[in-house]
């Protein structure tokens, strides 16, 4: 038998079908060797691939299959109706919860209304009860046992009295003030004591009721227990005596709190008297449970009233700082607890109360285990951090009289001392925090030795570290620049060039940016960022200014050297291009000059193509001096060397001469004048004065020997004919009469 290629894959087909079906062709088949079940399905197909109308009938049923299974949704759409009939299924739940709840509430409240509807019948009881001569001689002696354990209390009582201590100072220090209040809390609770003594030796004597006996013993322990708080209390806020008050409080907020313990005590004692009485008095479970909800809702509404009020004096004396800006100001945790801690606190105290309420024994257990470990967690904190402030300053303490004399050396001897504490104290509290959620059943401890915790943990302490040397680098930057630019130096004053004022600012910045950047990078790298399209778009950016700001690139450079080559100096007069000044700064980018006439100029380092300082080193003052041509040259010479002599021993120009007048000798031949030229080398900008006063000077000497300091004129000539002088000119001027006004 030849088989075509679709009679092939309609074989193949049939063969994975056998395969992914279960049971496919074994309906009929017994129980066997699985060599014969293989073969008798081999059979079935081989009947099938040769029967046309069961081949036909088979491709059918694949088709409607296919079908059905592309109509299906599949996994993840399956998945969204079965998390919904989850959801509802919790809802449901709770809603159950919730009808069960209100039922049992409602069953509590009907048996409870119908044992308050029997009340009646049960005072008849109880008369018909005592009318009984029995029953009367056993209440009788019932109230005699109860009236003798009384009698003893008082007895003792009074006879302790005398024996209580009085303080021997106004203001006792804390251990006589702490002995004081124990001592009086013992007297004072020795009688309660003797009750309970004396009503076990008295129903001993005279028995009566076995349950009033229990009721009245469970009365008196009560008291007792009201009593030992109650003088505990009294003794740790002492409304009457402040001297006396074992906690730092004033006499209003002492007497405001010993009003409320008071409040809480006195239902206290109630709530546990009538609790107590009812579970003697074997009532029904649903009748006793709603009577002990009803008596317990009263604790949440007044704990709720007492938190609201303190609350509220709280943000009363609350001020915060308004000097400071509020996005920085330290004091916005602290009001910001001061806020909403009121809410926690009542829900926390409505937990606890519904949870007694309904009996949810589980979840009160929950919250009062968590919250004593909070507490004593809390406690280690704070006693951690101390220790921690002690050791640290212990350790890192400097000696008042050295704070003394030097002001700021603390500040910086411990200025990473207290970096390296902030963030042992922050490690420290990130510690505590995480034990008190463990506490309440977060589980970080399951987190922290699970794969991604470690991998969280690594990657923070990298960024630490990161951050850490960040911050060392620039420190170091910081330092080294202020170390180069400070001008007094082991107690000597030494010169910071401009090209140090200029270029230590800017490798600062550099280094800054450049430690910021690549620390931002390798945090980023931490926190599982891919940063290399940031590189990529760093150095892209970099290239597109680089082409488009290539006048401020050109800038930069020549600025670079300008400051390297120290062409000129702040300070110095100089002509930067077409401008000329007093140079005010030297910058990357620009040059700024000052003229004469208070100008401004900013000139582009792009755009300087010449420089010329006037004040390098030294100065030059250079003086032309022109005297008439009929005047001695040799005699003018001499006359310029006194002068010169003269003006460098003065003793306030002199100091800028550096060296003596220099006469170059005869110059140049002028139109009514000869010129000698003469310098002097003078201090930087000194040379102007230097030439002002030299020329006063030498106008005052060639006046005084009569030398002609020619001036600009002009000679008429008449002519001379080839046979001779011309006559001389001869000018007559007259003086007329000056004309009348009229």
């Amino acid at each position: 038998m030849t088989w075509n290629t679709p009679l092939k894959a309609l074989a193949l087909m049939t063969l994975l079908v056998c395969i992914a079906v279960p049971g496919y062709g074994r309906e009929k088949a017994e129980p066997g060797p699985t060599k014969a079940l293989y073969q008798k399905d081999l059979g079935e197909m081989v009947d099938l691939l040769e029967d046309p109308q069961k081949r036909e009938a088979f491709v059918k049923n694949l088709k409607n299959l296919m079908a059905a299974k592309e109509a299906a949704p599949g996994e993840a759409g399956a998945e969204g109706p079965r998390q919904k009939e989850k959801e509802i299924l919790v809802i449901e739940k709770f809603f159950s919860a919730f009808d069960a709840l209100s039922q049992r509430f409602i069953e509590a409240a009907a048996s409870t209304a119908s044992l308050a509807a029997g009340t009646p019948d049960g005072l008849r009881d109880a008369w018909g009860f005592l009318s009984l001569p029995e029953n009367r001689s056993r209440l009788i002696r019932l109230l005699v046992d109860m009236a003798g354990a009384v009698a003893v209390a008082l007895i003792l009582g009074l006879a302790l009295r005398r024996y209580t201590p009085r303080p021997r100072q106004a203001q006792p220090a804390f251990p006589s003030r702490l002995a004081f209040g124990l001592v009086r809390v013992l007297l004072r609770l020795i009688p309660y004591g003797a009750i309970l003594v004396a009503l076990s030796i008295m129903f001993g004597i005279l028995p009566s009721f076995p349950l009033g006996q229990a009721l009245v013993f469970l009365l008196f322990v009560i008291l007792l227990c009201y009593r030992i708080a109650f003088e505990v209390f009294r003794v740790i806020l002492a409304p009457e005596d402040g001297t006396l008050r074992l906690i730092p409080l004033t006499d209003e907020n002492a007497n405001y709190y010993w009003i409320w313990f008071r409040r809480f005590a006195n239902y206290g004692g109630f709530y546990f008297l009538v609790i107590s009485t009812l579970g003697a008095s074997n009532l029904a479970p649903p009748s006793f449970a709603f009577i002990r909800g009803i008596l317990l809702v009263v604790f949440p509404l007044m704990i709720s009233i007492f938190i609201l009020q303190v609350a509220r004096e709280v943000r009363t004396s609350y001020t915060p700082s308004s000097e400071t800006c509020p996005e920085r100001d330290p004091r916005r945790v602290k009001g910001f607890v001061i806020r909403y801690w009121p809410a926690l606190a009542v829900a926390y105290a409505w937990a606890i109360s519904l949870f007694l309420i309904f009996q949810y024994d589980r979840g009160f257990h929950y919250l009062l285990v968590a919250t004593l470990e909070t507490g004593i967690a809390v406690l280690a904190l704070f006693l951690i951090l101390r220790i921690l402030d002690r050791v640290f300053n212990r350790l890192f303490a400097i000696n008042i009289r050295v704070k003394a004399r030097f002001p700021g050396l603390e500040e910086k001897t411990n200025r990473y001392i207290q970096i390296f504490r902030k963030i042992l104290d922050v490690a420290v509290v990130i510690i505590g925090l995480g034990v008190i959620a463990q506490f309440w059943g977060v589980p970080v401890s399951t987190f922290v030795a699970s794969r991604a915790g470690t991998l969280v943990i690594v990657r923070a302490i990298t960024i630490l570290i990161t951050l850490g040397v960040v911050v060392a680098v620039i420190g170091v930057s910081q330092f080294v620049g202020g170390f180069l630019l400070k001008e007094q130096r082991g107690g000597k004053k030494r010169e910071v060039t401009q090209k140090m004022k200029t270029l230590v600012p800017v490798v600062k910045t550099a280094v800054r940016i450049a430690a910021g950047f690549v620390g931002g990078i390798i945090i980023l790298e931490s926190l599982g960022v891919n940063t290399t399209p940031i590189l990529a778009g760093a150095g892209i950016i970099g290239l597109a200014v680089g082409f488009g700001a290539q006048t401020l690139v050109k800038d930069l450079i020549t600025g670079l050297f300008i400051l390297f080559e120290e062409s000129i100096r702040v300070g110095d007069w100089a002509s930067v291009g077409n401008k000329g000044g007093n140079v005010e700064a030297i910058g990357l980018r620009t040059v700024k000059l000052r003229d004469l006439n208070g100008n401004v100029h900013v000139v582009p380092n792009s755009s300087i193509d010449a420089v010329t300082n006037l004040s390098k080193e030294y100065s030059r003052a250079v003086m032309d001096v022109g005297v008439a041509y009929r005047e001695d040259v040799d005699e003018v010479m001499k006359i310029l060397k006194e002068v010169g002599e003269d003006l460098q021993s003065d003793p306030e120009y002199g100091l800028h001469i550096l060296e003596p007048l220099e006469i170059f000798g005869l110059d140049r031949f002028e139109d009514s004048a000869v010129v000698i030229r003469t310098r002097f080398k003078t201090t930087p900008l000194k040379q102007w004065g230097i030439r002002r006063e030299f020329n006063r000077r030498l106008k005052k000497r060639f006046d005084a020997e009569g030398i002609e300091i020619p001036f600009p004129h002009t000679t008429v000539y008449m002519g001379e004919p080839k046979k001779g002088t011309a006559p001389p000119l001869e000018v007559h001027i007259e003086e007329g009469e000056k004309p009348s006004k009229d």
